[in-house]
């Protein structure tokens, strides 16, 4: 049997929790990764006999907003499936309730759902280096859990009512800033264009990747991240003043929530 791994990551520490969760559930993996825009063109079609991990982000406590338009796509038959969501160990808010409700109106059948905390995407020193190895093994036995429940047939019936959230969703969690929150370029730019090929949504201009589409762009950080001249960041000082009101206000460490029948 195969497991599908569908997963959005684009600091990579998601597809940690993807990877922790699919060696406790001890299947062959197949991964479709929708952080790659070409892996979005198609629909993605399962059977009753597929099981299906999602594995997304929260942005400012909603899922993001990628994978929730590509769940048009998403045609589940009968699948099984499990639902889990990443944050920076904030709060995950609605975004949970969100990926399951996508996930039944999918046509899946759920075994499962979960959020794990992951090293906040503003580098701001919030949840730095998780999930660590106590998530790991968090991860690992939510999903052994998973796997017995699989061998004796168990699904989660009505998992909606067990998810903490609102419905209809709040809005997202926002501050007011003073211009757009997308990435300034720097003069230690060489214009090589990792950035630009990296973006998972195209925000950045193929020909002068010093310019990115404010519209666009998710503020995701990955090229902020991947950029060896350390050349992209935010240039907003009420940014840098709210990503240390963050750090400071929700450092308290946050376990993973598992839901299972």
């Amino acid at each position: 049997m195969t497991l599908n791994v569908v997963y959005f990551s684009p600091i990579g520490s998601t597809l940690k929790v993807a990877d922790y969760i699919a060696e406790g559930m001890d299947f062959q993996v197949t991964y479709v990764d929708l952080t790659d825009p070409v892996n979005r063109q198609n629909e993605l079609v399962f059977s009753s006999d597929d099981i299906v991990l999602f594995v997304f982000p929260v942005y400012a406590g909603r899922l993001v907003r990628i994978p929730r338009y590509f769940f048009k796509r998403i045609k589940g038959n009968g699948g099984r499936a499990v639902s889990v969501v990443t944050y920076g160990n904030r709060a995950y808010d609605d975004a949970l309730l969100e990926l399951t409700m996508l996930v039944d109106q999918a046509g899946f059948l759920h075994l499962a759902a979960g959020a794990f905390v992951c090293e906040h995407a503003f580098d701001n020193g919030l949840a730095t280096s998780r999930p660590d190895s106590k998530d790991a093994l968090t991860a690992r036995l939510f999903g052994q859990k998973i796997r017995a429940n699989i061998d004796e047939n168990k699904s989660y019936q009505n998992i909606t009512s067990s998810i903490p959230g609102h419905y209809p969703f709040k809005t997202r969690f926002r501050h007011d800033f003073s211009g757009p929150l997308v990435p300034s370029t720097s003069d230690k730019c060489i214009v090589c264009g990792r950035c630009m090929e990296a973006c998972p949504v195209s925000a950045i201009d193929q020909k002068n990747p010093k310019v990115t589409d404010s519209k666009t762009c998710i503020t995701c950080f990955r090229c902020i991240r991947m950029c060896q001249k350390n050349a992209r960041k935010i240039e907003l000082s009420d940014f840098d003043d709210h990503a240390s009101w963050l750090a400071e206000n929700y450092k308290s460490r946050k376990e993973p929530d598992i839901f299972l029948p």
